[in-house]
């Protein structure tokens, strides 16, 4: 095989170095920064004004659906007039359910006399239907008709639903919603002490007929059994109003005064439930009451809880098959938590979420307080606990804080939704321009 011969000018050819060529593309600066057109100050703004529209878009469907809510409560509150009882009670309810969604301050602030007319003459002369709506409409009118007509409002109201929680020709529901409301009433918006000692003693009245007859044997007749449900509501409510008194003025109350410590604790052996749980948590929110910061009230009571304690004990473990499993079931529960109260001094805790803030309560007094407020007002707690000073420092929140200082609302699940389809929109259309630029860019 002939070998490979070199010559002098292929020798030559090879170690001549290969010239450098410098490629257009990297002769222009490149900006990491810019990547060739991607703007982001572009980007962000668009996001920016995409979200101002938003929610400028949302702030007038808003101003224009509460208008049109504001035109319907305007006809509820017209619907008032009719003629027919039944008409007068759909409308009360109607009016309930309006207001458990949204506040109308400015309307009811401008009706706020023909209001209170209609809920007092609807609990003077109405039927069973129509009292019982005017009832559960009450507090919620009174919260949100306005500081400067509520004390009128109370005023009027205040002795029709007096009345109707006594009148024995009323329904047992229709009293029950009475006694809930008027101690709502009181306890929000009285400042008279008079006043509510007043309407602690017609709640005394009401719950005395299941007080143990004068042989100390249980009622066991049907009137006691069937208004059971209207004696444990006063009764509830008298617990709730009594904390609003001094530990000292409590004491001498219950000293002077029916009922007595003894006389709450003869109701553990009323024949209805509802009454029974009711005492305990009575007995429960005086002895709190009493003995606050008070060492010598609670000396003078040591005797009387100790007489109560075996009967606590029994109902906190009461196993008898000839009541429902399921009243066993909530007796035992309520009696366990009472019983361990009065001997071991342990209160219960409870934290209820309030919009964007938490409510939260060590006491008795606290839960029940809660307790009526959440029965009587029902949704419309969330939305008032913003707005109402009064219900604020009856759920022990902070102050409202001043206008400018308002957090912002959190967005629901759909403008949370449209938000990020008209951000993602935004970006998507700055990022098509930019692309092109970038193009034009690098063909250069």
């Amino acid at each position: 095989m002939k070998g490979l011969q070199l010559t002098h000018e292929t020798i030559e050819y090879f170690n001549t170095p290969v010239p450098k060529t410098e490629h257009r593309r990297t002769e222009q600066p490149y900006s990491s920064d810019e990547d060739a057109g991607i703007d982001m100050t572009i980007d962000n703004c668009s996001e920016t004004s995409a979200q101002s529209d938003l929610k400028s878009n949302h702030d007038d469907a808003e101003n224009e659906i509460q208008e049109k809510l504001e035109e319907k409560v305007l006809e509820i509150v017209e619907a008032l007039n009719a003629r027919s009882n039944a008409a007068r009670a759909t409308a009360f309810l109607q009016l309930r359910a309006a207001l458990q969604r949204r506040p109308f301050d400015t309307v009811l602030s401008a009706h706020r006399a023909t209001l209170a007319d209609h809920v007092s003459r609807a609990l003077r002369r109405g039927k069973d239907g129509e009292r019982k709506a005017a009832a559960a409409v009450a507090p919620l009118l009174a919260l949100q008709i306005g500081e400067e007509g509520t004390e009128e409002f109370v005023a009027e109201v205040r002795p029709a639903l007096t009345a109707t929680a006594t009148d024995k020709t009323a329904s047992l529901e229709t009293r029950s919603e009475c006694c809930s409301s008027l101690a709502v009433l009181c306890y929000l918006m009285e400042d008279d002490l008079t006043e509510i000692l007043e309407v602690m003693r017609v709640y005394e009245t009401i719950f005395s007929g299941s007080y143990l007859k004068g042989d100390g044997s249980v009622k066991v007749s049907g009137a006691a059994v069937e208004e059971g449900g209207v004696h444990a509501a006063a009764l509830d409510a008298w617990a709730v109003l009594l904390p609003l008194l001094a530990p000292a003025h409590a004491l001498q109350l219950l000293s002077s005064a029916p009922p007595s410590f003894a006389k709450l604790a003869d109701l553990l052996e009323a024949c209805s439930l509802e009454v029974r749980m009711a005492a305990g948590g009575a007995l429960a929110v005086a002895y709190e009451t009493v003995t606050d910061g008070d060492t010598g009230a609670e000396t003078e009571l040591t005797a009387q809880v100790e007489a109560i304690l075996p009967r606590l004990s029994e109902l906190a473990k009461d196993s008898h098959k000839y009541r429902a499993k399921r009243d066993r079931k909530i007796q035992r529960a309520t009696f366990r938590d009472i019983l361990k109260y009065f001997e071991e001094g342990e209160v219960p805790c409870m934290s209820v979420r309030v919009g964007i803030e938490t409510a939260s309560w060590s006491s008795w007094s606290g839960c029940a307080s809660y307790a009526l407020l959440a029965a009587a007002l029902g949704g419309a707690l969330q939305t008032l606990a913003t707005r109402s000073p009064r219900l604020r420092a009856a759920l022990q929140l902070p102050d409202l804080p001043p206008l400018g200082n308002k957090p912002a609302l959190k967005l629901n699940k759909l403008q949370r939704h449209l938000q990020n389809n008209a951000a993602c929109k935004a970006r998507t259309v700055a990022r098509n321009k930019n692309r092109d630029k970038r193009s034009a860019a690098l063909a250069i």
